[in-house]
This record gives C-alpha cells, sequence and structure tokens, in this order.
C-alpha cells in the first residue's frame, strides 16, 4: 500500500491518502495537526534521526520497524532514508479574507507545482487555488519540491472555471501572460485583493481563465526566451508581497 501511494496518484485519490518518506517530510508530517495513520522506519533510521523518528511515533495510529530491503523497495528515491508515513489527503482551509491568492492552470511538472507552494508560503501569499489538470499536489515530488509549504499552505482544488469564479468573485485577477496589451511588471500598482494566475509551461493560461483575468502582466527578461513557471511564480509573488 505505501508503494502505490508513493507511485499512484489514481490510488491516492481512491483511498484520500497520501506518503510521504524521508527525514525532512515525515518531521514535517509530525508537527501538522492531521494524524499519521501509519509509520514504518528501519532500525538503521531509528539511530540516525531518532527525533523524527520519536515525533512520528506519537502522532502514529499504527507503526512497524521494517528492514533495509523493503525500505529500498517501497522507496520513491535512489537514495532511501528508512522513514515512511501515510496519513489522509488534507487542504488547510483558506482564510475567510484572504488577501493575495494565486491559481494555478495546468502546471503539469510537480517540481513546479511544489516549488510554488513554497515562494508562496515565502512570500506571504494566502493560498493556492489549483485546476484539474495540474500535477497531483500529493505526488512525492511535489511534496519534496515545496520542502513541506504544502502542508501548511492552504490549497484548494476547483473543478471548472465557474468554481473558481466564485472564489474571485472580490478579487482584481491578473495573468501572467505575453501579449500585446500586458502591463509590464514593476509598473503595476496591485490592489489589496489580488490573485494572480500561473499558466501551463508549454502553452501558458488557458482561454477561459485568460477571459476571467482584469489585467495582463509580463516579466521583462533579456537574453532568454521564457522563465520557467516557477520561476516565473517566484517573481511574481515578490513583486505582489512588497
Amino acid at each position: 500500500m505505501m508503494r502505490k501511494l508513493l507511485k499512484s496518484a489514481e490510488y491516492r485519490r481512491q483511498t484520500d491518502l497520501f506518503a510521504v518518506e524521508g527525514d525532512h517530510l515525515c518531521g514535517e508530517l509530525a508537527e501538522c495537526s492531521v494524524q499519521i495513520e501509519y509509520f514504518l522506519y528501519t532500525e538503521k533510521a531509528a539511530q540516525k534521526y531518532s527525533e523524527t523518528v520519536g515525533k512520528a511515533l506519537s502522532k502514529s495510529l499504527s507503526a512497524s520497524i521494517i528492514t533495509d530491503e523493503l525500505s529500498d523497495y517501497i522507496s520513491d528515491t535512489k537514495t532511501p532514508q528508512g522513514l515512511f508515513a501515510v496519513a489522509e489527503r488534507f487542504g488547510a482551509p483558506i482564510p475567510k479574507n484572504p488577501q493575495r491568492i494565486v491559481v494555478l492552470d495546468g502546471i503539469q511538472d510537480p517540481g513546479n507545482v511544489g516549488t510554488i507552494i513554497r515562494s508562496a508560503e515565502a512570500f506571504g501569499f494566502d493560498g493556492v487555488l489549483y485546476s484539474p489538470n495540474c500535477a497531483d499536489v500529493f505526488t512525492p515530488k511535489t511534496l519534496r519540491a515545496s520542502m513541506g509549504s504544502v502542508f501548511r499552505v492552504p490549497t484548494q482544488f476547483y473543478s471548472c472555471t465557474e468554481n473558481l469564479r466564485g472564489w474571485l468573485r472580490e478579487f482584481t485577477v491578473f495573468g501572467a501572460m505575453l501579449d500585446d496589451t500586458a502591463k509590464r511588471l514593476g509598473e503595476v500598482e496591485f490592489p489589496e485583493k489580488t490573485a494572480v494566475v500561473i499558466g501551463s509551461e508549454g502553452s501558458g493560461i488557458s482561454q477561459e481563465l485568460a477571459a476571467m483575468c482584469d489585467e495582463k502582466i509580463y516579466i521583462p527578461i533579456k537574453g532568454a526566451e521564457s522563465l520557467n513557471a516557477a520561476m516565473a511564480a517566484a517573481v511574481l509573488l515578490w513583486e505582489l508581497s512588497k
């Protein structure tokens, strides 16, 4: 089961569970308010990461010691640390009166999704909304890239454009896109309640979401065709946080 949770997004959806591995993420999960359903660890891990193992055991409904061979089989990484934990999928609720929101539209690379969520926490954003065609928030690569920010930043799945429209009714929505009518970042004043839409790595923001944007903005760059989606998001979020 642990291996399937690490490997399969469909299985995570079916069971409404997710798995993490390693010292850092198991430790971050143990410090959340959620219950750890079960925890697996090797004897070597118990010696090397005793603090994390202690925290995880205190939050776990069930725990077992496993062999190094089983750890290697389960792991999603090249160098397993021998720590694995399972919990119910969750998302912290977005505050009642959010001021800054990030909207992800079709970001398919798990590393980019995780990095953007990490940037959202770093720059004090109130939440992240993500579309059905984004990478799974609870895939191992997303969790690793977020460095645990997934456990702290409010995230919310939106099922369709109308659902998103309801979320953003009170916001001025800025879309990051290259367009003749787009305004240069650094020359834009952002209202108190602002949402910024980040489009997919290949095709950018979808037509449906582009139509919802009140303003279009772009990042002026020199010497490169474009920026990675996560890098562009970090620049935009930093500018909005000023």
